[in-house]
């Protein structure tokens, strides 16, 4: 018996999985040696994900050669092209312009109906598929956890009980699990038989057919039904005060739309067997979309015209043209509707979304980049290309609407395109090499766009330069003192010690005790923060002969607890 005979003998499911999906295993072991050989914690985000999306494109690949009868070899280069391709984007994401969400939400449903893209398909052998698809996906991450749990377990007690251990024992435990166990046990219990359709008669009285029953006849019908008169009565509210929507109702009636068609299909088998309200369901489920798209629309236009694109925007405008999309066919088809369509239309719209100058990305990087041009010209912070740092704070909600631009395009991976407004700039944020949350906070720095969503009430201190002054006679500087721990009312205030409470600021010293006013401090700090990136310390005169200088603080002058936290030295002159 030879090697592949003897695996086989031994890990029969398994043997069959690496000969079913060769590419995907394949990905999986070579990961799996790559993220345990350079730590997990070091191999990159961008491996990982690229990984990940070729795993379930080249499983995709592998079940639509298979359901059309392709031969072995075109299976194979198929899986290939697709794991390359889909590899590229996860590893590439900035080069593409990559939203990951939108490409590992498109890769799901295709692998939901790649078996089943050829003229013969069924829509019970379909269903019961994607049945049996998710099952094993449920069991392949059971069993992962349960690997990694386990063996944490064990190592943990040799550690705890003779002292053995080995670095980074459980880094490398958990990324086997999620990179190797997983996905293998998954890939070896995905349905070999796409031909088989879903008799529920056959099922009447199992396990699973009692379950799926009930969950959607009495749980997500009932509750989707519900949820409908409510956006409609939502709708009729809308129109008696003549106002648009709010914009959290883009998020309510997306959650709807993709749930309800998502119960639709799930309850398919159940269209001429269920309940009453069930079957009304299957037949009119179109109906009750119409006025949630409607509403979705206006609400994600308002959103897109006042504010750009962002990935999320982008997602909603995705639902609320399938949504426009299925409720036509749906309309047309009714339950003759063709579970592929509706499947495959989301596929192909968050495939279009997911990367390229059109995608999620893309279109936020280019619109976002034209509001900030703009806002920037508008305030004098960018002439010919070139950024101009401002030697004062910019209006609140220049500061506010700047930022909220920067944070999206970082976001979006668009940062770098703000590079060449710096070129040849002594302040140049580019200049240190940093990149992420980094780059954000130093090009807001920049235009003076840090504490963007400071109110009036709010204050924000951080010294950026020393105090300096001249003190005559002799002088004692104690310090410095940190003012963010909270200490009951009952407990007695120490010597050198600093307290807040609700209304004060207490200063405890061995021979005087100083007590401040929260609001008052507030005021005083206020008036002297000169909104500057050059701000420096400031000296506050609490009592004859003592000042207090500070270097940090923030608080709410209407919080019920106005300061938060504060730090600062006191310079106290003989005599005292």
């Amino acid at each position: 018996m030879n090697l592949a005979s003897r695996f086989h003998a031994l890990l029969p499911d398994l043997a069959a999985a690496l000969a079913r999906f060769p590419v995907p295993a394949l990905l999986s072991v070579a990961l799996t040696i790559v993220i345990n050989i350079d730590s997990p914690g070091s191999s990159g985000q961008e491996l990982l994900i690229a990984a990940a999306a070729a795993f379930l494109a080249a499983g995709s690949a592998h079940l639509f050669a298979e359901g059309r009868g392709l031969s072995r070899s075109t299976n194979l280069l198929l899986a290939v092209a697709a794991a390359a391709v889909a590899g590229l984007l996860g590893y590439f994401a900035v080069i593409f312009e990559t939203q990951y969400l939108f490409l590992f939400a498109a890769l799901v449903p295709l692998v939901m109906i790649a078996p089943f893209l050829h003229d013969r398909a069924r829509q019970g052998a379909l269903w019961l598929f994607n049945l049996r698809f998710g099952l094993a996906a449920l069991l392949a991450a059971v069993v992962a956890l349960a690997f990694a749990a386990g063996l944490s377990a064990i190592v943990g007690a040799l550690d705890f009980l003779f002292g053995v251990s080995v670095s980074n024992t459980y880094e490398h435990i958990w990324a086997t699990a999620l990179a190797l166990v997983g996905p293998l046990y998954g890939l070896s219990l995905m349905p070999r038989d796409v031909v088989e359709e879903v008799d529920i008669e056959a099922q009447k009285g199992t396990l699973l057919e009692r379950g799926v029953s009930v969950l959607v006849n009495y749980v997500l019908v009932p509750v989707i039904v519900i949820y409908a008169l409510i956006l409609h009565a939502y709708a009729v509210k809308i129109i008696l005060e003549q106002a648009l929507p709010k914009g959290n109702v883009a998020v309510m009636v997306s959650v709807f739309a993709v749930g309800g068609t998502g119960a639709w299909l799930i309850a398919w088998p159940w269209r001429d067997k269920g309940t009453k309200l069930l079957r009304l369901f299957m037949r009119g489920w179109f109906w009750l979309t119409i006025v949630p798209a409607i509403l979705l629309a206006v609400a994600i236009w308002r959103r897109i015209a006042d504010y750009g694109v962002t990935p999320d925007r982008y997602g909603i405008a995705v639902i609320a043209v399938w949504v426009a999309a299925v409720t036509a066919y749906l309309a047309l088809r009714r339950n003759r509707a063709d579970m592929r369509v509706i499947l495959g239309a989301m596929a192909v719209l968050l495939l279009v979304g997911s990367a390229g100058p059109f995608g999620a990305n893309g279109l936020t990087i280019t619109t976002q980049m034209a509001r900030l041009q703009q806002l920037l010209i508008g305030n004098g912070l960018l002439k010919d290309g070139k950024a101009i740092s401002p030697s004062s704070r910019p209006a609140q909600e220049v500061v506010t609407e700047g930022y909220s631009m920067i944070y999206t395009l970082r976001e979006a991976g668009g940062l770098e395109r703000l590079r060449p407004w710096f070129a040849d700039d002594a302040k140049n944020p580019f200049k240190a090499g940093t990149d992420g949350w980094s780059l954000t906070n130093a090009i807001a720095a920049y235009f003076l766009f840090d504490n963007p969503y400071q109110t009036d009430s709010i204050v924000s201190l951080t010294a950026n330069r020393p105090f300096a002054s001249d003190f005559t006679g002799n002088v004692k500087v104690l310090g410095p003192f940190q003012t963010m721990q909270i200490y009951g009312k009952d407990k007695l205030q120490q010597p050198m010690t600093a307290v807040l409470d609700e209304t004060s600021l207490t200063i405890k010293l061995d021979t005087a005790t100083y007590r401040l006013e929260s609001k008052d401090l507030l005021h005083k700090v206020k008036a002297r923060i000169t909104g500057s990136a050059d701000q420096p310390a400031i000296a506050i005169t609490i009592a004859p002969d003592v000042t207090m200088v500070l270097d940090q603080l923030f608080g709410d002058a209407n919080a019920a607890w106005p300061i938060n936290n504060a730090r600062f030295w006191l310079v106290i002159r003989s005599g005292v």
